[in-house]
Protein backbone atom coordinates (compact mmCIF):
# COMPACT_ATOMS: atom_id res chain seq x y z
CA UNK A 1 0.00 0.00 0.00
CA UNK A 2 3.29 2.36 0.72
CA UNK A 3 3.28 2.13 -3.11
CA UNK A 4 0.46 4.01 -4.06
CA UNK A 5 -0.33 8.26 -3.75
CA UNK A 6 -1.20 8.84 -0.29
CA UNK A 7 -4.54 10.44 -1.69
CA UNK A 8 -5.77 7.41 -3.24
CA UNK A 9 -5.02 5.26 -0.08
CA UNK A 10 -6.95 7.83 1.91
CA UNK A 11 -9.95 7.39 -0.84
CA UNK A 12 -9.73 3.31 -1.35
CA UNK A 13 -10.58 2.99 3.19
CA UNK A 14 -12.28 6.37 4.11
CA UNK A 15 -14.76 6.71 0.88
CA UNK A 16 -14.65 3.79 -1.26
CA UNK A 17 -15.11 1.07 2.01
CA UNK A 18 -18.01 2.93 3.58
CA UNK A 19 -19.15 2.89 -0.59
CA UNK A 20 -18.72 -0.40 -0.43
CA UNK A 21 -20.66 -0.98 2.71
CA UNK A 22 -23.43 1.05 1.77
CA UNK A 23 -24.41 -0.98 -1.42
CA UNK A 24 -24.15 -4.69 0.48
CA UNK A 25 -26.24 -2.78 3.08
CA UNK A 26 -28.94 -1.71 0.25
CA UNK A 27 -28.49 -5.48 -1.23
CA UNK A 28 -29.01 -7.05 2.17
CA UNK A 29 -32.17 -5.50 2.60
CA UNK A 30 -33.63 -5.90 -0.49
CA UNK A 31 -32.95 -9.15 -0.44
CA UNK A 32 -33.91 -10.15 3.09
CA UNK A 33 -36.28 -7.22 4.04
CA UNK A 34 -37.41 -9.38 7.13
CA UNK A 35 -34.21 -8.64 8.48
CA UNK A 36 -35.94 -4.82 9.30
CA UNK A 37 -38.33 -6.42 11.84
CA UNK A 38 -35.22 -6.56 14.11
CA UNK A 39 -36.51 -10.16 15.66
CA UNK A 40 -32.86 -11.21 15.83
CA UNK A 41 -31.71 -8.02 17.29
CA UNK A 42 -30.84 -9.75 20.91
CA UNK A 43 -28.37 -12.34 19.75
CA UNK A 44 -27.01 -9.94 16.49
CA UNK A 45 -26.80 -6.95 19.50
CA UNK A 46 -24.72 -9.54 21.75
CA UNK A 47 -22.81 -10.96 19.04
CA UNK A 48 -21.93 -7.36 17.40
CA UNK A 49 -20.85 -5.82 20.78
CA UNK A 50 -18.16 -9.13 21.97
CA UNK A 51 -16.90 -8.89 17.73
CA UNK A 52 -16.53 -4.69 17.86
CA UNK A 53 -15.23 -4.74 21.28
CA UNK A 54 -12.49 -7.08 20.16
CA UNK A 55 -12.21 -5.56 16.85
CA UNK A 56 -11.06 -2.44 18.68
CA UNK A 57 -8.68 -3.57 21.03
CA UNK A 58 -6.97 -5.10 18.02
CA UNK A 59 -7.21 -2.16 16.02
CA UNK A 60 -5.96 0.33 18.52
CA UNK A 61 -3.15 -1.71 19.56
CA UNK A 62 -2.32 -1.76 15.54
CA UNK A 63 -2.67 1.80 15.62
CA UNK A 64 -0.73 2.85 18.55
CA UNK A 65 2.04 0.02 17.53
CA UNK A 66 2.75 2.28 13.90
CA UNK A 67 2.67 5.81 15.84
CA UNK A 68 5.15 4.21 18.52
CA UNK A 69 7.43 2.74 15.63
CA UNK A 70 7.47 6.21 13.66
CA UNK A 71 7.47 8.35 17.12
CA UNK A 72 10.74 6.15 18.27
CA UNK A 73 12.41 6.24 14.38
CA UNK A 74 11.68 10.30 14.27
CA UNK A 75 13.73 10.14 17.87
CA UNK A 76 16.58 8.09 16.98
CA UNK A 77 17.05 10.47 14.24
CA UNK A 78 17.24 13.45 16.31
CA UNK A 79 19.68 11.80 18.55
CA UNK A 80 21.46 10.95 15.91
CA UNK A 81 21.73 14.28 14.82
CA UNK A 82 23.13 15.60 18.22
CA UNK A 83 25.35 12.91 18.35
CA UNK A 84 27.11 13.95 15.07
CA UNK A 85 26.67 17.90 16.21
CA UNK A 86 28.55 17.16 19.61
CA UNK A 87 31.25 15.31 17.24
CA UNK A 88 32.25 19.10 15.78
CA UNK A 89 31.58 20.76 18.64
CA UNK A 90 33.50 19.03 20.95
CA UNK A 91 36.44 19.78 18.40
CA UNK A 92 37.23 23.00 19.97
CA UNK A 93 39.97 21.66 22.33
CA UNK A 94 41.95 20.57 18.81
CA UNK A 95 44.17 22.70 16.63
CA UNK A 96 42.63 24.60 13.71
CA UNK A 97 43.70 21.30 10.87
CA UNK A 98 42.26 18.99 13.15
CA UNK A 99 38.95 21.01 13.44
CA UNK A 100 38.69 21.71 9.79
CA UNK A 101 39.26 18.14 9.46
CA UNK A 102 36.66 16.63 12.10
CA UNK A 103 34.04 19.90 10.38
CA UNK A 104 34.44 18.06 6.67
CA UNK A 105 33.88 14.42 8.65
CA UNK A 106 30.61 15.88 9.65
CA UNK A 107 29.25 17.73 6.89
CA UNK A 108 30.10 14.66 4.58
CA UNK A 109 28.80 12.40 6.82
CA UNK A 110 25.34 14.40 7.11
CA UNK A 111 25.32 14.77 3.43
CA UNK A 112 25.61 11.62 2.23
CA UNK A 113 23.21 10.40 4.87
CA UNK A 114 20.46 12.93 3.73
CA UNK A 115 20.88 12.48 0.06
CA UNK A 116 21.77 9.08 -0.19
CA UNK A 117 20.59 6.95 2.29
CA UNK A 118 17.47 8.86 3.34
CA UNK A 119 16.63 7.70 -0.41
CA UNK A 120 17.77 4.25 -0.58
CA UNK A 121 15.85 3.92 3.07
CA UNK A 122 12.14 5.32 0.85
CA UNK A 123 13.27 2.10 -1.63
CA UNK A 124 13.24 -0.23 1.51
CA UNK A 125 17.14 -0.53 1.40
CA UNK A 126 18.93 -0.80 5.07
CA UNK A 127 21.35 1.97 4.50
CA UNK A 128 24.45 2.37 2.09
CA UNK A 129 27.83 1.55 1.40
CA UNK A 130 28.83 5.57 1.16
CA UNK A 131 27.49 6.23 4.67
CA UNK A 132 29.59 2.99 5.97
CA UNK A 133 32.42 4.63 3.92
CA UNK A 134 32.25 8.02 5.92
CA UNK A 135 31.98 6.19 9.09
CA UNK A 136 34.97 4.36 8.08
CA UNK A 137 37.27 7.45 7.58
CA UNK A 138 36.14 8.89 10.35
CA UNK A 139 36.90 6.59 12.72
CA UNK A 140 40.34 6.54 11.34
CA UNK A 141 40.24 10.48 12.30
CA UNK A 142 39.50 9.94 15.48
CA UNK A 143 42.36 7.32 15.86
CA UNK A 144 44.70 10.20 15.14
CA UNK A 145 43.86 12.87 17.22
CA UNK A 146 46.54 14.28 18.62
CA UNK A 147 46.48 13.58 23.13
CA UNK A 148 49.56 16.05 24.00
CA UNK A 149 47.52 17.66 27.10
CA UNK A 150 45.60 16.18 29.51
CA UNK A 151 42.35 18.36 28.42
CA UNK A 152 43.00 16.98 24.76
CA UNK A 153 43.06 13.31 26.05
CA UNK A 154 39.82 13.93 27.90
CA UNK A 155 38.16 15.31 24.75
CA UNK A 156 39.44 12.26 22.39
CA UNK A 157 37.59 10.32 24.83
CA UNK A 158 34.49 12.29 25.03
CA UNK A 159 34.79 12.29 20.63
CA UNK A 160 35.39 8.52 20.96
CA UNK A 161 31.98 8.11 22.79
CA UNK A 162 30.32 10.71 20.52
CA UNK A 163 31.51 8.79 17.53
CA UNK A 164 30.28 5.30 19.46
CA UNK A 165 26.66 7.13 19.62
CA UNK A 166 26.64 8.68 16.66
CA UNK A 167 27.09 4.57 14.98
CA UNK A 168 24.59 3.14 17.35
CA UNK A 169 21.69 5.57 16.43
CA UNK A 170 22.60 5.31 12.59
CA UNK A 171 22.05 1.40 13.48
CA UNK A 172 18.66 1.84 15.29
CA UNK A 173 17.25 4.20 12.74
CA UNK A 174 18.50 1.35 9.80
CA UNK A 175 16.59 -0.96 11.77
CA UNK A 176 13.21 1.03 11.25
CA UNK A 177 13.40 0.42 7.64
CA UNK A 178 11.92 -2.97 7.87
CA UNK A 179 10.49 -2.84 11.01
CA UNK A 180 6.17 -3.30 10.18
CA UNK A 181 3.06 -4.13 11.36
CA UNK A 182 3.38 -8.13 10.96
CA UNK A 183 1.53 -9.57 7.67
CA UNK A 184 -1.02 -11.58 10.19
CA UNK A 185 -2.01 -8.64 12.14
CA UNK A 186 -2.92 -6.54 8.77
CA UNK A 187 -5.14 -10.17 7.55
CA UNK A 188 -6.66 -10.31 11.11
CA UNK A 189 -7.69 -6.62 10.59
CA UNK A 190 -9.72 -7.19 7.51
CA UNK A 191 -10.85 -10.43 8.29
CA UNK A 192 -12.20 -7.80 11.80
CA UNK A 193 -13.77 -5.13 9.76
CA UNK A 194 -15.41 -7.26 7.34
CA UNK A 195 -17.16 -9.24 10.26
CA UNK A 196 -17.79 -5.97 12.52
CA UNK A 197 -19.13 -4.16 9.71
CA UNK A 198 -21.03 -7.03 8.76
CA UNK A 199 -22.91 -7.58 11.59
CA UNK A 200 -23.90 -4.08 11.68
CA UNK A 201 -25.61 -4.92 8.36
CA UNK A 202 -27.62 -7.37 9.38
CA UNK A 203 -29.04 -5.63 12.39
CA UNK A 204 -32.43 -5.38 12.56
CA UNK A 205 -33.53 -1.30 12.09
CA UNK A 206 -36.86 -0.08 10.11
CA UNK A 207 -35.41 2.93 8.63
CA UNK A 208 -33.55 2.30 5.73
CA UNK A 209 -32.08 5.65 5.72
CA UNK A 210 -30.48 5.57 9.50
CA UNK A 211 -28.87 2.02 8.68
CA UNK A 212 -27.14 3.30 6.10
CA UNK A 213 -25.87 6.02 7.86
CA UNK A 214 -24.85 4.10 10.86
CA UNK A 215 -23.20 1.81 8.86
CA UNK A 216 -21.22 4.16 6.74
CA UNK A 217 -20.24 5.56 9.44
CA UNK A 218 -19.04 2.64 11.30
CA UNK A 219 -16.91 1.93 8.08
CA UNK A 220 -16.02 5.00 7.31
CA UNK A 221 -14.02 5.68 11.00
CA UNK A 222 -12.64 2.06 10.52
CA UNK A 223 -11.50 2.94 7.33
CA UNK A 224 -9.91 6.34 8.78
CA UNK A 225 -7.78 4.46 11.94
CA UNK A 226 -6.60 1.62 8.73
CA UNK A 227 -5.35 4.57 6.66
CA UNK A 228 -3.44 6.03 9.52
CA UNK A 229 -1.83 2.69 10.49
CA UNK A 230 -0.78 2.14 6.42
CA UNK A 231 0.22 5.96 6.30
CA UNK A 232 2.88 5.13 9.32
CA UNK A 233 3.09 1.68 9.01
CA UNK A 234 6.98 2.22 7.66
CA UNK A 235 8.64 5.38 9.12
CA UNK A 236 11.15 5.86 5.92
CA UNK A 237 8.79 4.49 3.04
CA UNK A 238 5.89 5.87 1.44
CA UNK A 239 4.14 9.60 1.50
CA UNK A 240 4.14 9.89 5.71
CA UNK A 241 7.79 9.37 6.64
CA UNK A 242 10.60 10.86 8.74
CA UNK A 243 12.57 13.07 7.35
CA UNK A 244 15.94 14.01 7.19
CA UNK A 245 15.44 17.47 9.13
CA UNK A 246 17.54 17.34 12.18
CA UNK A 247 20.55 16.37 9.70
CA UNK A 248 19.74 19.24 7.26
CA UNK A 249 20.33 21.30 10.81
CA UNK A 250 23.20 20.21 11.55
CA UNK A 251 24.50 21.13 7.91
CA UNK A 252 23.21 24.38 7.97
CA UNK A 253 24.37 24.76 12.16
CA UNK A 254 28.42 23.61 10.91
CA UNK A 255 28.25 26.02 7.73
CA UNK A 256 27.29 28.73 9.80
CA UNK A 257 29.47 28.65 12.58
CA UNK A 258 32.29 31.23 13.03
Amino acid sequence: MTALPIWLTGLLFVIVLPGIAIGVQLAIRRRWPVLADGEHNDVAGFIIAVVGVLYAVLLAFVVIVSWENFSQAESTVGQEASALRSIYRESQAFPPDVREHIRADVLRYASTAVEVEWPAMAAGQPGSPEVYQVLDDMSQSLVQLPATTTIQQEYVGAEADRFNQLVGFRSQRLDYVDKGVPGVLWIALGVGAVVTIGFAMIFGLRSTTLHVIMTASLSAVIGVLLFVSVAIDHPFEGAVTVGPAPLERVISDVHNAP
